[in-house]
């Protein structure tokens, strides 16, 4: 997605061609022999996952099992070596020698290759290489245009700084990012809680990869007078899971892997500036068709991270002005914010990725800055750059401000807002998608849709979930009550008035999902939600 100045180097881990050591991505058939339960869940999920998990109703299923460490010592056994395993497609990366790897085919346990093929395999085994705050209005020096459209200067105002937000990159590498002077104020606070590195090579995240310093330097950068983040006050989970000198369709289940670790550590926003659709082999590249948001490795595990309640950025691609023009996966997930890039008038940029998904859906959902944004570089310096690698981080900070704002609100509800925030919501194309979101409209979209959630409700709905055709039960501390059941996409779809404290209902022919049920009773508003079966 982002230029490269590369030159060639030969690949090649042994000094004869059969010694060559490759990356495979096996398939297990079963989480059998698994030492972990559905039923103690904090054994292998963290107490924040558990908490967005039940904030959003997300239940807790076999796909969260961690893969069965039975199965990964009998790969072992083989002379593999586990690289990481993926619990969300039930498999492992490991790395075999070609003539070894019929050993771990041949295991009980394994059901066989994702890709028929080993996932780093080049046309010419070759691989590129190259050189290696206070709530006042802050001073935004040039980044003032990309903040200022997004009405993210209003949001600072307000003292809503993405503060008690995690946010997950997943990007090239971060190279030293720990040391540059505008990023100083996020690494002297501490708030990078965790990194990972999916490159067996790399010893560190901050020794690799610039483009992950650029990306970060947008939410997080805090240099006065020059470069201001989106989100300056959040705190941050960094993975390298992009491979800069080459693309190798293994770098999708690096990808996988990343989006496996910030659901494992609870991340609230998940943004990745990184595309796929042409690899070093051309067999291995991806058509328009497969832009489907279920065909490819990547999108299917954008699309899996959405479904546990995290909100992804993912930028639209860069191909606007090339032959493939389209957008690049994972940016064809369903449930995601697809970024794309315009100019500082809100003029679509040239490069940036165009829709629609090959099903027909809004592609790219919305845009923000791309041109000549303001970035921060690794030597230190802060100047412009462009790609819809920097619109989509601009977006992850105004949703991560939206998060603080709503902390009880479910992840796609305030996708919705942010949708429905857009200055073109009614008039979508696939260019632009929704247009250029602002934090004030979506704010006010989210207290219109909700209203404002104590943190403990004084009314209970039961049972929950519920089935079509099944009474629920309602008890509230009020005689009279409007009630507004609104869906998933912040639709009314029917309301009724209650005239007792005590109630049942039956929901009738209802479309299974998660739906809102809205009491305003005098003065009083409070939302529950109800899953229907």
């Amino acid at each position: 997605m982002f230029q490269r100045i590369t030159i060639f180097l030969i690949f090649s881990l042994c000094s004869s061609l059969h010694a060559q050591t490759y990356r495979y991505l096996i398939l297990f058939k079963d989480k059998a022999s698994n030492t972990y339960s559905l039923n103690k869940p904090e054994a292998f999920l963290s107490s924040k996952s558990l908490e967005r998990r039940t904030k959003n109703l997300v239940a807790i299923t076999q796909q969260d099992l961690p893969v069965s460490e039975t199965y990964l010592n009998q790969v072992r056994a083989t002379g593999a070596r586990i690289l990481f395993p993926l619990k969300w497609i039930n498999g492992a990366l490991i790395a075999q020698k070609p003539n070894e790897i019929k050993k771990t085919l041949a295991l009980n346990s394994v059901k066989g290759l994702y890709w028929n093929f080993p996932a780093d395999s080049s046309q010419a085994n070759q691989i590129q290489s190259g050189n290696l705050s206070t709530n006042a209005s802050p001073d935004y020096g040039n980044s003032i245009t990309q903040i200022t459209q997004l009405g993210i200067d209003q949001m600072h105002a307000k003292g809503v700084t993405g503060a008690g937000t995690l946010i997950t990159l997943l990007d090239d590498g971060y190279k030293n990012a720990n040391t540059v002077p505008y990023l100083q104020n996020l690494f002297t606070d501490k708030r990078v809680i965790a990194t990972l590195s999916t490159d067996p090579s790399l010893s560190s995240v901050y020794n690799a990869g610039g483009h992950g310093t650029n990306v970060l330097s947008t939410i997080a950068g805090y240099e006065s007078g020059k470069l201001i983040g989106t989100a300056f006050k959040a705190s941050f989970a960094l993975a390298q899971t992009e491979e800069s000198y080459h693309e190798l369709i293994v770098e999708e289940a690096n990808w996988l892997r990343g989006a496996e670790w910030a659901d494992s550590l609870g991340t609230d926003i998940l943004s990745s500036s990184l595309g796929y659709s042409t690899f070093d082999n051309p067999q291995h590249n991806h058509s328009h068709s497969d832009l489907n948001g279920k065909s490819t490795l990547v999108s299917k595990a954008a699309a899996w991270a959405a479904s546990k309640g995290i909100l992804c950025t993912i930028s639209a691609g860069n191909e606007g002005s090339n032959s493939w023009k389209f957008i690049t996966a994972p940016a064809d997930a369903d449930s995601i914010l697809t970024v794309g890039s315009v100019n500082a008038l809100g003029t679509l940029s040239t490069f940036s990725s165009t829709g629609p998904s090959f099903d027909g859906r809004v592609k790219p959902d919305v845009v923000a800055m791309g041109s000549s944004t303001s970035v921060g570089f690794i030597d230190g310096t802060i100047g412009t750059s462009n790609g819809t690698s920097f619109s989509a981080p601009l977006i992850a900070g105004l949703a991560a401000g939206l998060v603080q704002t709503f902390p009880r609100h479910k992840a796609q509800q305030i996708r919705q807002a942010i949708l429905k925030s857009g200055n073109q919501f009614k008039s979508t194309d696939m260019l632009r998608g929704f247009g250029i979101p602002n934090y004030n409209k979506a704010s006010e979209l989210m207290e219109l849709i909700l209203g404002n959630e104590p943190s403990s409700s004084n009314i209970s709905v039961f049972p929950n979930p519920v089935s079509p055709g099944s009474p629920l039960h309602i008890n509230m501390p009020f005689e009279k009550a409007a009630v507004d059941v609104i869906n998933s996409a912040g639709e009314i779809v029917h309301s009724f008035q209650l005239d007792e404290s005590e109630s049942s209902i039956y929901l009738g022919p209802f479309v299974s999902g998660k739906y809102y049920f809205r009491f305003t009773a005098e003065s009083t508003v409070q939302t529950i939600p109800v899953l229907i079966l």
